[in-house]
């Protein structure tokens, strides 16, 4: 388990020795030591004690911060988050913003949305706005943000670790209406993104899942629609995306996306591309 703590409520050193005379020994992770921490021991509930609920910290796995810090928002941007709950990524993102610019934190499912609502307000962000629309749409509601994230619905294939039945759950069917799912959003992203934008223009797509049809194959759908182009992810750690799978062949600038798998990195299986959305 690891968390990550709210610079934006309190400071790191001091949580750490307030968890510790709780019992909660914390564990800091080399790259992310201003956030993260994994827990290396707990003798008490880590998401129930008082300085969680105060919102001192949030439970987040280690992979779910690598979107957000691939996307690298700036004090004073103007954010899209078109597939925000249950949250942890938006407060991410409002925390390297310092509550600073605005972040539009949007997801289609209302009762998805309590859970973002409710991160939100414990962790103190106060640049977000909350809205329930299809995020296919998003583009006819409003445009022009400095930077898009996509952390896309999908089978969950990198997580079944934590839900096996997801072995038996998905299927063939279920994989494809993911991926058509998948490609809808992500060209909605990308006309919602500004490629005007003096440092953004920037759309970052993510999901927890390790299934091409989920990752380089949509990200291939969206080259091939949209003035789009894949660049670094800024991101250290990671394989290569597949430039190749099976008898279909991929841009080759794929390598520069990202993949992540639990037996090699530690990590829940996770796929991260960054798109320049290229000007007029």
């Amino acid at each position: 388990m690891s968390i990550r703590i709210n610079t934006l409520k309190v400071e790191k050193g001091k949580i750490y020795k307030d968890l510790s005379s709780r019992g909660i020994k914390l564990l800091p992770v080399e790259g992310l030591l201003e956030f993260a921490s994994i827990v290396k021991k707990s003798e008490t509930v880590v998401g129930g004690s008082p300085e969680y609920l105060a919102g001192f910290y949030t439970i987040q796995g280690i992979s779910s911060f690598f979107p957000v810090i691939s996307l690298s928002p700036e004090e004073g941007e103007k954010i899209l988050d078109i597939a925000a709950a249950p949250g942890g990524k938006t407060s991410f993102i409002s925390q390297l913003m310092k509550n600073s610019g605005l972040i539009i934190a949007n997801d289609k499912n209302k009762f998805r949305i309590k859970s973002l609502v409710n991160s939100i307000h414990r962790l103190s962000v106060k640049n977000s706005l909350v809205t329930n629309y299809d995020g296919s749409i998003f583009p006819f509601i409003m445009k022009g943000f400095d930077k898009v994230l996509i952390d896309a619905p999908c089978t969950g294939t990198g997580i079944i670790s934590h839900d096996k039945t997801i072995k038996t759950r998905k299927t063939t069917r279920s994989i494809w209406v993911n991926s058509l799912l998948q490609q809808q959003l992500l060209l909605a992203a990308i006309d919602s993104c500004n490629e005007n934008s003096g440092k953004g223009g920037y759309i970052v797509y993510s999901t927890c899942s390790i299934l091409v049809e989920e990752n380089e194959s949509v990200i291939q759908y969206a080259l091939d629609k949209r003035g789009v182009q894949i660049v670094p992810t800024g991101l250290d750690i990671g394989m290569p995306g597949y430039i190749k799978y099976k008898n279909v062949l991929f841009d080759p600038k794929m390598k520069e996306c990202k993949r992540f798998f639990p037996h090699i990195h530690n990590t829940d299986g996770f796929f991260i591309c960054k798109l320049k959305k290229i000007k007029k």
